[in-house]
């Protein structure tokens, strides 16, 4: 079979620049009886710790029980980044019969890929090979949630490419700001909501010896991550591009966010913000939160407050942590911003044009979107890593001490011991069960928090951009844009709140970033939210 690949490597803003592998014959897969398929995936870096294979995880194991189906992993080698091994995945001879991948990395898309004959549309299996996925597709499950999985999961052009992460349930925040708990209480403040309040806040801390209150990451603080929103929620903006109604906008270029930049300069030059947050990593965050040089920060329930927390602890017995609510413009206000997921990430299981059973490959990845198949996944063999508690609110499936007593079972997280026997979030099938979120969070500062940072989240889902599909030539052209642009908007941004440039130069800095391609790269977003609008019109 002749076929052209056109593969991708990220670039820095998370998009791509597009590379051109081999033309030539693929080799079709042996596998036809659909008892055994090759499967290519990179492994979670949790699961990598201890384990050599997906091959060798319980939740894989048992899968092949219930299904009858061997799967042969293929995983790139430790160190290699997955649009490396990706690329030279397809450059070989032997495409895999299943491709584990975020094809939004693909030059072109997940579009692009199908029409390049790398893996196969599902349209005309689903509803018979695919009952269950179907479901949140196209059938009740769909139409209870607006088709929005639907409309996510596919092409502009109306193509399944491949079975998606899925986010489903309640809770769609899991990221915000959060501070010393116990240090409010000794001062007499109140968790802070307005400017001012976070303003006097630091303004103690400051006086009580914090070097840096205010700790984080660029991403936090700049505009690339359309997801880190901080104070730039008080003055009514989001980050990097979100709607406004049916309009896309970019941050930056908004009122506001001239006068979330200022607020941030005013406080740098108070020493109320971390200068070295453009170069800070998770670990410089956690050492500045643990030794007494900052008390607040930004970043996730889990990766934050559940390893900050404990580790201070350790040292301090009333350290003590608690999430805070988007900042506002007025006390009782609701912010309009906040983190939020897409329905359906472009992260998806494709079949490959290879494989030699269609039908069979299928079947096997819908396994995963059953109800017996929600539970494998999230909460592994009952008895053995769950056991079923009925309540008066209905039954809950509860993590066993082979999960929880980490000492015991030699894990240093529950995050560890969960990825070794199973794949309970950020993967193919079904996401954010509340009761796997229920046992991931161990402390109640983040089933706290879970509320805390989902009070915005409907007004926060009209901003959010869905996952879109950008054709060949537009991700070119965005991949040029951001070689150009992307770094000098950020240092631009950056030198005014470090002091390095004044507030006045603002102006100046967003007429560069338009003439450098960003009016582009904007007009490049709405063609493709007019094309996910024309999709949804159908």
């Amino acid at each position: 079979m002749k076929r052209k690949i056109v593969a991708a490597l990220a670039a820095a803003a998370m998009l791509c620049a597009s590379v051109v592998g081999c033309v030539g014959e693929k080799k079709p897969s042996a596998t036809t009886d659909g008892k055994s398929f090759t499967y290519w995936t990179v492994m979670d870096a949790s699961s990598s710790k201890t384990l050599e294979s997906y091959g060798d995880m319980m939740y894989y194991q048992e899968l092949e029980k219930r299904t009858g189906v061997h799967i042969d992993f293929i995983h790139p080698i430790q160190g290699s980044t997955g649009q490396e091994a990706f690329i030279a995945m397809l450059s070989g001879v032997e495409i895999p019969d299943m491709i584990e991948y975020n094809w939004s990395g693909y030059t072109g898309g997940p579009q692009q890929a199908l029409d390049d004959d790398v893996i196969v549309a599902l349209n005309d299996y689903l509803e018979e090979y695919a009952p269950n996925y179907y479901d949140y597709m196209e059938g009740e499950k769909g139409k209870a949630e607006g088709y929005r999985y639907m409309l996510e999961a596919t092409t502009d052009d109306g193509r399944y490419y491949g079975f998606n992460v899925l986010s489903i349930g309640e809770t769609k925040g899991f990221m915000g700001i959060y501070t010393r708990a116990d240090l409010l209480e000794k001062w007499g403040m109140e968790i802070p909501e307005t400017i001012d309040d976070w303003t006097a806040v630091f303004a103690k801390a400051k006086a009580e010896g914090f070097s840096r209150p205010f700790t984080s990451s660029v991403h936090s603080l700049s505009f690339g991550n359309a997801n880190s929103h901080t104070f730039n929620t008080a003055y009514g903006v989001g980050k990097n591009f979100y709607l406004e109604g049916d309009k896309v906008v970019f941050a930056p270029f908004q009122p506001g966010y001239k006068e979330y930049i200022a607020q941030l300069a005013d406080w740098s030059s108070l020493g109320y913000i971390d200068s070295n947050f453009i170069t800070n990593d998770s670990a410089k965050i956690e050492s500045n939160m643990t030794n007494g040089i900052s008390m607040t920060t930004h970043g996730y329930t889990g990766g934050g407050i559940g390893k900050i927390l404990p580790a201070a602890q350790a040292i301090d017995s009333t350290y003590d942590l608690v999430a805070c609510p988007y900042p506002v413009a007025k006390k009782g206000q609701i912010a309009e911003f906040q983190e939020v997921d897409v329905a359906a990430k472009p992260t998806a299981i494709g079949i490959s044009t290879t494989c030699g059973n269609y039908e069979k490959a299928i079947q096997w990845c819908d396994y995963v979107y059953s109800d017996e198949g929600v539970v494998l996944q999230l909460f592994g063999i009952e008895g053995d890593t769950f056991t079923i508690e009925e309540r008066e609110d209905g039954i809950h499936y509860v993590y066993t001490e082979k999960i929880t007593d980490l000492e015991a079972n030699g894990f240093n997280s529950v995050t560890d011991a969960l990825y070794h026997y199973m794949l309970p979030c950020n993967h193919p099938g079904y996401n954010q069960h509340t009761d796997y979120l229920n046992g991931y969070y161990q402390y109640e500062r983040q089933t706290e928090a879970l509320i805390t940072w989902n009070i915005s989240a409907e007004k926060a889902m009209k901003h959010k951009l869905p996952s879109l599909g950008f054709t060949v030539d537009e991700s070119r052209e965005i991949t040029d844009i951001s070689e150009i642009a992307y770094a000098e908007l950020e240092a631009g941004l950056c030198d005014i709140i470090v002091g390095r440039k004044s507030i006045d130069e603002y102006d100046n800095i967003i007429e560069k970033a338009k003439a450098n391609g960003y009016d582009r790269w904007l007009e490049i977003q709405q063609t493709a939210y007019d094309r996910f609008l024309a999709k949804a019109n159908k």
